[in-house]
């Protein structure tokens, strides 16, 4: 049997160890991949004809938003790295975040209505194979595979390898049944703006007509005074009428206990047979819900606030509908991919084309691989590199092996395809960049297999002119909290140069927070290495505040005011003199733990954590490939006096009349905004202490200075 895993995640939430550990996780209040999925959606209008069986989902082939040729929602997220062991790779994951990717307004403490995954229309009035209409006889089935968030990559790992948030016991994930019954119904109301008159009085019980529907009464519900206005129904709203049975549901559980009895069952699969003849018309629908609750009490009795995030995720896959199926219909005829690939590097997963050396390469891949069905099968595996989406510079063999069925065998174990050797390396060409494709196809042999979408993954290999651990997705915030009177912390990443090169910019990834509570000042470092740890400073900027790219979708790049020449080991990261939690993104689809420290007394430490914090230096030539227009150098601007009494003068070669300010407090906190009119601003209502002032041009900081009022 081979019970090895590899876990990837996506937005999930852990508890941090208060009180033990000066390092934390907190989760995220965005979904990026959802936020730029809105930018772009084009809504499919409803209406049209039905779908026809089978109706078949894995989400295997597409992420981001349900295929809307299948569903009419989207407040799902079809992801590959969310869920521990999914029956083939690719699930739909309900969560606590809405179809624009953010935590839902309604969201509280107890659980409240959150995302739906609602079906199309589908035919079940009629037997299409023997053009009749739908009998119990034919067999109808629908199944499904879920599983609570909250797995572990080993049952019996810290809570610090935990993937998702698992729901309570009170939240619920819900399915039904349903369709529209062609009638209307109504729905609300609009309302519109009514002044009580003068001299006129009401009290509760009091009625008035409406003067916008004649023939209908308000009723006052309290005191209500001459002037004041109350919202009186103008027009009445009405929608199509749908009828919705809930036919399964599940409370909050945890996969550990699933484990406990079968430590195979990391999902569970649900068979319904659809015997109720309501149904057997040609609107059939149905839909998932899922009930969260947000876990505030565990931040907030830790003064930790702004981190409501998101929370009580369900994991769904390899949903089928069809007729002639039976109870014991639970194997499809199907071999998949379970995780998605790894980089072909051993360190990284990208790096700089002109520090590549091939010792970087791995010499095996790991693969996930699953036999669905209740039978052997004979399965061929092989991969291909193709280099800048053109050129395929390698094909490996093609190999047949035996799959045994995952139930009770487990993974895929035969060694040529779980851990296939990769016998070719990477020719540095004197180019600039160089991007490499790596296409892994796992299938069954012979015309049998019932899905082909999930027996392929893909990794694209990217050598730009960073260094990267991460995989460009922030799946939780890292976080170091001192306990100190006065807080000191710093946080370095390591990073090690084949060749001496030059330090250009460092590239981080803040979270965006609720209230924005981690904007606060801290200072960007660079050091050398001591023996394994950080050495002595080579560079320090300070000043620097959390910068969010557009919409919060990709990095930001802080720039050195001059290249630094680096070689060997160097460490980078940040230093700061506050308890503000500053909430730098961290990916745990790739672990980096032994690479990244923190030192909030006199020692540094490795961090407690596995994952890899979004950290990137950028070496060598000066280009970007995020598509992001990087923030412009510091302007030759400065603010004086400093110290002051109050009054601070703004002196620069290039005043421009448009430029904006934000004053902040020592934590970050902003105290006012506005646009710079003139050359100075008064701190002079503000009492002594720290300040920090940040000056923009076209939404872009341009300068950020401390300023110490006396």
């Amino acid at each position: 049997m081979n019970y090895r895993l590899k876990i990837s995640t996506l937005l999930f939430i852990l508890i941090p160890f208060f009180g033990v550990s000066q390092e934390m996780l907190t989760g995220t209040v965005q979904n990026p991949v959802i936020v730029k999925a809105a930018k772009k959606w084009i809504p499919k209008q409803r209406g049209g004809e039905s779908l026809r069986l089978p109706f078949v989902d894995d989400f295997s082939n597409y992420s981001g938003y349900p295929d809307n040729h299948l569903w009419e929602d989207r407040q799902g997220f079809v992801n590959t790295g969310f869920a521990v062991l999914p029956p083939s790779i690719g699930v739909v994951t309900l969560d606590a975040l809405n179809e624009y990717g953010q935590v839902y307004p309604r969201a509280a403490r107890t659980p409240f209505p959150a995302d739906t995954l609602t079906s199309r229309p589908i035919r079940l009035d009629s037997n299409f194979l023997q053009n009749r209409p739908m009998l119990v006889s034919d067999s109808l089935y629908f199944s499904f595979y879920y599983q609570p968030a909250g797995a572990s990559r080993d049952p019996d790992a810290g809570g610090w390898e935990i993937v998702g948030d698992a729901p309570e016991h009170s939240d619920k994930l819900v399915l039904e049944f349903g369709y529209a019954t062609g009638d209307t119904v109504l729905a609300g109301f609009v309302y519109g703006e009514y002044i009580i008159e003068e001299g006129q009085y009401y009290s509760p019980g009091d009625s008035i007509e409406n003067p916008f529907i004649p023939g209908t009464y308000y009723v006052f519900q309290t005191d209500a005074y001459a002037g004041e206005v109350i919202l009186m129904p103008v027009d009445s709203i009405f929608e199509e009428e749908y009828v919705w049975n809930e036919v399964w549901s599940s409370f909050g559980c945890q996969v550990s206990e699933w484990l406990d009895e079968n430590p195979l069952e990391y999902f569970k699969q649900v068979m319904i047979p659809i015997t109720d003849q309501q149904y057997y018309r040609d609107n059939f629908q149905f839909r998932f819900r899922n009930f969260a609750s947000l876990d505030i009490d565990s931040w907030t009795s830790a003064n930790i606030v702004g981190w409501s995030s998101n929370c009580d995720q369900w994991n769904i896959d390899y949903i089928r509908l069809d007729l002639n199926r039976r109870i014991n219909d639970i194997y499809p005829n199907d071999v998949a991919y379970v995780s998605p690939s790894i980089s072909t590097l051993k360190e990284y997963q990208a790096m700089p084309w002109k520090q590549y050396r091939p010792s970087d390469m791995i010499t095996r891949f790991h693969n996930d691989l699953s036999n669905l069905s209740s039978s052997v099968k004979n399965t061929s595996y092989t991969f291909n590199i193709v280099k800048n989406h053109a050129q395929t510079i390698y094909v490996s063999p093609l190999n047949n092996e035996n799959a045994q069925p995952y139930y009770p065998h487990g993974l895929h174990d035969a060694v040529y395809h779980v851990s296939p050797l990769l016998e070719m390396e990477y020719e540095y060409d004197n180019m600039d960049s160089a991007v490499f494709t790596i296409t892994h196809i796992f299938s069954m042999v012979g015309a049998n297999d019932e899905c082909r979408t999930n027996d392929t993954s893909r990794f694209e290999q990217k050598f730009y002119n960073y260094y990267a651990y991460d995989d460009g997705t922030a799946e939780a915030g890292y976080c170091l909290l001192s306990t100190m009177s006065n807080p000191e912390a710093s946080f370095a990443v390591r990073f090690t140069l084949a060749e001496p090169d030059t330090l250009q910019a460092v590239r981080m990834w803040f979270n965006h927070t609720l209230n924005d509570e981690n904007v606060a000042p801290f200072t960007l470092m660079v050091w050398d290495d001591n023996n394994g740890i950080p050495g002595n400073v080579l560079y320090e900027m300070s000043s620097q505040l959390p910068e969010f790219a557009e919409d919060y979708l990709d990095f930001v790049p802080y720039y050195l005011d001059e290249p630094l020449p680096i070689s060997g080991t160097f460490y980078v990261g940040f230093h700061q003199n506050h308890d503000v939690q500053l909430n730098i993104g961290f990916d745990q689809n790739n672990d980096a733990s032994g690479k990244f420290f923190y030192r909030t007394t006199a020692h540094w430490n490795a961090s407690f954590y596995k994952g890899a914090p979004m950290i990137r230096p950028v070496v060598g030539k000066s280009f970007d490939h995020s598509g992001i227009k990087p923030h412009e150098k510091q302007q030759d601007i400065t603010l004086y006096p400093n110290p002051t009494k109050g009054v601070v003068y703004v002196k620069s070669t290039d005043f421009e009349e448009d430029m904006n300010y934000m004053i902040m407090n020592a934590y970050g906190q902003c105290l006012e905004t506005g646009m710079l009119h003139s050359q100075e601003l008064s701190l002079a209502k503000y009492p002594v202490g720290i300040y920090f002032i940040q000056l923009s041009s076209n939404n872009h900081p341009v300068t950020t200075r401390k300023i110490i009022k006396q």
